[in-house]
């Protein structure tokens, strides 16, 4: 198949990684990828990278992308395309008009990631989604949404989950060497991990709350608090609060890392404080690495943890509630070991990138099949 990966997202996030990592995959597994960008981005910076060479569609009107439609046309129409794969909802526009204005028939299916909050299904909506042959969300939460707001049949909405590496640790690297970089050497310390952009919503303020509550009842806890500045006021803020209250020594901040995935077995636990998070993928890599993990008992959380099987939960903002869970796992290595266990079988059968990208290039095949005869 020859798939067009479409996403002229300015972003710098999960969205725009997806789309890279999907060219990759579906690469890998035989088939030829083009991608269209909207300009000299982080995303076609990645794209470079990885061996693609992304043809820029810069848009100059979101709300009517006339002039780059009908070139999108043009490219559908000159690169043999048999599918239309976009993930941002500001290209839905685009992407409908391309494919109605291209000579050759050609399937869309839209990868959705952000949660949908209202119904849309006055003649606008419509004539988008008409156009639309699959639907596709990461989340139960986010498919049912769909099924209820959207103006699609609901067999053209299907769940599709998120799918991880395998973690590719090094044969060297051991759990104490690990630690031992990131400045914690004793083996009693209780290591918790965060890995998020570092902005209000990810609740990183929350760790620091949680660390000051334990360490006040006298237990051994550190924190390693790993990713970008997305809000550098908020993190000088966190920086401020963390030297205030004595805990310089206890909580880093060491900024973004090339492969999270790979120091996460020197954590104890990996807790995820988002306020509402669509998905949680770092939830998932550290399942499949086999580190316990704790998540926001919000959004699309509570489909990843099986609260008090492969996790556990805790209400959102609630630095209080993170520290108790926290206790359980210091207090009952035990628990915290079952734990680690289940959450990797169940991230390993249910969250695996091999299993995603086969069942995305599967559903692919089923819907160009017979498009020759249109």
């Amino acid at each position: 198949m020859r798939i067009l990966e479409l996403c002229c997202s300015p972003g710098v996030g999960g969205l725009e990684l997806y789309v890279d990592k999907s060219s990759r995959w579906l690469t890998r597994l035989g088939h030829q990828c083009i991608n269209v960008v909207g300009g000299e981005n982080f995303l076609a910076g990645r794209l470079r990278q990885s061996g693609f060479e992304p043809i820029d569609l810069q848009r100059r009107s979101r709300r009517l992308p006339l002039r780059e439609a009908r070139r999108l046309a043009r490219i559908i129409d000159e690169q043999d395309i048999d599918i239309v794969h976009m993930h941002w909802g500001d290209d839905l526009l685009l992407a409908v008009l391309g494919k109605r204005w291209a000579r050759r028939p050609v399937r869309l299916v839209y990868t959705r990631q952000m949660a949908l909050t209202r119904a849309k299904k006055d003649f606008y909506p419509r004539f988008l989604y008409r156009h639309v042959d699959r639907f596709l969300s990461i989340t139960e939460k986010l498919r049912q949404q769909a099924v209820a707001f959207l103006p699609m049949p609901a067999e053209h909405i299907q769940l599709l989950y998120y799918g991880v590496p395998a973690p590719q640790l090094s044969d060297t690297a051991s759990r104490r060497s690990l630690r031992a970089e990131m400045g914690t050497d004793d083996d009693n310390i209780f290591l918790i991990g965060s890995v998020a952009r570092i902005e209000e919503q990810k609740g990183q303020h929350l760790i620091v709350e949680a660390v000051r509550r334990l360490r006040e009842d006298g237990l051994p806890v550190e924190a390693q608090i790993i990713g970008p500045a997305m809000d550098a006021a908020y993190l000088e803020g966190l920086r401020r609060k963390v030297a205030a209250l004595g805990l310089a020594q206890a909580i880093r901040f060491p900024g973004p890392h090339p492969n999270p995935q790979g120091v996460m077995p020197a954590f104890d636990v990996l807790a995820l404080t988002t306020r509402m998070e669509t998905f949680g993928l770092v939830l998932a890599e550290a399942m499949r690495a086999g580190v316990a993990v704790i998540g926001t008992d919000a959004g699309g959380v509570p489909e990843i943890i099986e609260d008090g099987q492969s996790g556990l939960l805790f209400p959102p903002e609630d630095g209080g509630a993170l520290a108790s869970q926290l206790k359980r796992l210091i207090d009952d290595t035990a628990l915290r070991a079952r734990l680690a266990a289940a959450g990797k079988t169940r991230a390993d059968e249910l969250f695996s990138e091999e299993a995603h990208y086969g069942r995305l290039a599967a559903l692919f095949g089923e819907l160009t099949a017979g498009l020759g005869d249109e």
